[in-house]
């Protein structure tokens, strides 16, 4: 395929893309996955999208994201709205599958098949994929599985993107001699980054109960807040003290050593230990942990791109001309290694997908989230293999990574053309 100069080396790039087959596979394979987890809540809900009660309209669906978002509250006439099957409309129009993923069917216990007798009342009831040991329906935890593993591969790499962009970039960037700062400064940071980490480890303890505002609250006062602190007065302390001695920090040793003792520890006994430190581990903490630990290899990599890139003549012209660290990283080393990053990252979407799904399976893990895992994980000491609760979580998980790994592929082989 001939380059059009014109266009930019990234239209080129994704010219290249489109042209091979693995990138056409995860191109229609990301907008089914991109499709079904967002329409999730309107194609499976227990919450009528339509219904009229005591002659008075309502839109119980909609109604229903403002609730849970705190932005209202339930009309008396609609409670209790635990009970949506079986309160009397005047007129109702349900979602195609009237089941949220934690409905219980009382009358279909026991793991149902989809093809097995059920007691619904009609067909519009029926559990198309079956149900799980508590009576819960099957194709709605798929659909809001589909969600969730989206949530799970976002929070995972976007840890293990900053750790490693982090990481990787300084000691890539810094080497062994290029980061010089006084005493002061060093001691400032010394006090600062431990107890930086140390929050940083503590917080989901502490987080029981607590919305989203209130864990970014904690985040940047707690974890955010002594970083912060610490640069501005060790920018203090340069201005008042600049004729304190300097020192020479072997950064890129003393990194890549402490990602070795983490690439010593086998990460599946890392992870469950730290999930063990929590009273009631949620998915988006347990995908964090999972976020730092692969975050390691990530880091390597980014090292690798930076030194060749900090060797490169611009990099060398930058320097000479005087620009700061901080340019010369943003605006000229990162944005050369940001080409190969996105191929790790897409493996590491499709990875962390697979490792949430083997720990649900485990049983560790949120218990009140329903995922592919926590499906599969219902086997668990089974005598008989209800083969609807192995095939249709198995076979998700499957084309996830398989489109991940695709994408991975194409956009390998579309920046490796010249």
């Amino acid at each position: 395929m001939k380059k059009d100069v014109s266009r930019g080396y990234w239209y080129n790039v994704w010219q290249r893309f489109r042209a091979q087959r693995a990138g056409r596979l995860a191109i229609r394979g990301l907008q089914g996955f991109l499709l079904v987890a967002f329409l999730s809540p309107f194609l499976a809900n227990e919450r009528p999208v339509y219904a009229k009660v005591h002659g008075h309209t309502f839109f119980p669906l909609f109604q229903g994201i403002l609730v849970d978002a705190g932005l209202s509250s339930w009309d008396e006439r609609l409670i209790p709205a635990e009970d949506w099957l079986d309160k009397t409309y005047n007129n109702v129009l349900f979602t195609f599958i009237p089941y949220s993923p934690s409905s219980i069917d009382h009358k279909n216990l026991g793991a149902r098949g989809p093809f097995e007798r059920q007691r619904v009342k009609s067909w519009r009831y029926w559990h198309w994929l079956g149900t799980d040991k508590s009576g819960r329906d099957v194709a709605a935890g798929m659909l809001y599985g589909t969600l969730m593993a989206l949530w799970v591969g976002l929070i995972a790499v976007s840890v293990s993107l900053v750790l490693g962009l982090t990481f990787g970039g300084l000691a890539g960037y810094f080497g062994d001699s290029g980061f010089v700062l006084n005493r002061a400064t060093f001691l400032i940071y010394l006090f600062f980054l431990p107890l930086s980490l140390f929050y940083a480890a503590y917080l989901p303890g502490t987080n029981e109960g607590a919305g989203w505002f209130g864990l970014l609250i904690k985040f940047l006062s707690l974890v955010i807040g002594p970083l912060v602190l610490a640069y501005l007065l060790a920018g203090l302390c340069a201005r008042l003290f600049p004729r304190l001695k300097k020192i020479t920090l072997p950064l890129d040793t003393i990194l890549m050593r402490f990602l070795e003792i983490v690439d010593a520890i086998p990460s599946i006994i890392l992870v469950l230990a730290l999930i063990a430190t929590l009273k009631q581990p949620s998915v988006t903490y347990m995908m964090a942990i999972v976020g730092v630990i692969t975050s390691a290899s990530l880091a390597r990599f980014v090292r690798a791109e930076f030194l060749k890139v900090r060797k490169q003549t611009y990099m060398e012209a930058g320097r000479a001309l005087g620009f700061d660290h901080l340019r010369l990283i943003f605006r000229h080393a990162l944005p050369n290694a940001v080409g190969p990053l996105l191929v790790l990252l897409s493996f590491s979407m499709a990875a962390a997908i697979s490792t949430e799904s083997s720990l649900s399976l485990l049983g560790v893990g949120a218990a009140d989230k329903v995922t592919w895992g926590t499906i599969l994980g219902q086997l668990r000491g089974q005598h008989e293999i209800e083969w609807w609760l192995a095939v249709f979580p198995g076979i998700a998980i499957f084309f996830t990574v398989i489109t991940f790994k695709s994408l991975g592929e194409g956009l390998s082989e579309a920046l490796g053309e010249k």
